[in-house]
């Protein structure tokens, strides 16, 4: 088991990697949609 630690801990690491990127990009998306949203506000308030 000892022999495996390092490819333990890349497998760990890849997938900690993963997780903070799809975190991040739906975060984004969020953040992207939320701003739209109140462009689209702003626009109708003007009308």
């Amino acid at each position: 088991m000892g022999n495996y630690y390092g490819l333990i801990e890349v497998g760990i690491s890849f997938v900690g990697i993963i997780l903070f990127g799809w975190w991040q990009l739906r975060s984004l998306n969020r953040d992207v949609k939320a701003r739209e949203e109140r462009e689209r506000q702003v626009e109708q308030q003007k009308d």
